[in-house]
């Protein structure tokens, strides 16, 4: 399956659902999906749930309704030289250019951060505008199987996002459904692939985890813990994923240091 696929797979399942529990749902479904538990659809599945966990005010929007594949732009850049233009407000229009959009070929709205520090402004887009244009980056080396761009602003139009109480909480969001994800899609790795006593071990000891945290990231550094220990068992070393993952298996890593230092328990 390549990322159009999942992405019409995504939209097919989840549009089933009229009223979605909450994003841990959506992670879950998400999860599911990746029959393979390939990295680039785990990680967009556990990213479009931690931006409906964290902007909770799009719960009303359209594009949340409709179930859109939703992208937080925030990275602008910061090389060396001559540099492109962050994004800014000028009447009452956006100019600008964001150097990081997931799912660059299938995202249908953007959340964005319009400056920096505690002025900072978040707004949404609509990613068909015609004062958008989306450029997608050759293939990346991690997560190859996900498009990855930049989004440039020339006088586009925008909505004001006014609740940012939950913005702090994207960096525990994002590993938090990623991780939600990841253990959906082991759970069912099992019956799409063998039936062998290992694989089948891997699927309840993934299915027990998502049955012991709720979708409180105030669980985040247990959870992560747990996950770090699933993909060093045994069970997981039978299931050959990390050698199918290559470089992308740090997707599963690369958050555990710094969930460990905000909210692990301090050594004795």
């Amino acid at each position: 399956m390549n990322e159009a696929g999942y992405f019409k797979a995504w939209k097919a399942e989840v549009n089933k659902h009229k009223v979605l529990a909450g994003p841990k749902e959506l992670a879950m479904i998400g999860g599911k999906l990746c029959l393979n538990v390939n990295p680039s659809f785990i990680f967009i599945a556990g990213y479009q749930a931690a931006i409906r966990a964290t902007f909770t005010e799009l719960d009303s929007a359209t594009e949340v309704k409709n179930h859109n594949w939703l992208a937080y732009a925030a990275s602008e850049d910061r090389s060396e030289g001559e540099r492109k233009p962050g994004v800014t407000i000028e009447d009452d229009c956006l100019y600008g250019v964001k150097t990081w959009v997931a799912a660059s070929q299938f995202v249908e709205a953007l959340i964005l951060k319009v400056g920096r520090g505690p002025s900072a402004k978040y707004v949404t887009v609509n990613a068909s505008d015609s004062k958008i244009s989306l450029f997608h980056k050759p293939t990346p080396r991690f997560l190859p199987e996900l498009s990855q761009g930049e989004a440039e602003f020339n006088g586009a139009s925008f909505s004001t996002l006014s609740d940012l109480s939950r913005v702090p909480m994207f960096a525990d969001c994002e590993p938090y459904y990623i991780y939600v994800a990841l253990l959906s899609a082991l759970s069912n790795y099992h019956a799409a692939s063998d039936t062998s006593a290992a694989s089948t071990q891997l699927a309840e000891k993934a299915s027990q985890l998502l049955k012991q945290h709720d979708g409180s990231v105030e669980q985040l550094a247990q959870l992560d813990r747990a996950v770090q220990h699933l993909l060093a068992s045994p069970e997981f070393e039978a299931s050959d994923l990390t050698s199918q993952w290559g470089s992308d298996a740090r997707l599963f890593s690369m958050y555990s240091k710094g969930v460990q230092t905000r909210h692990g328990e301090p050594d004795a």
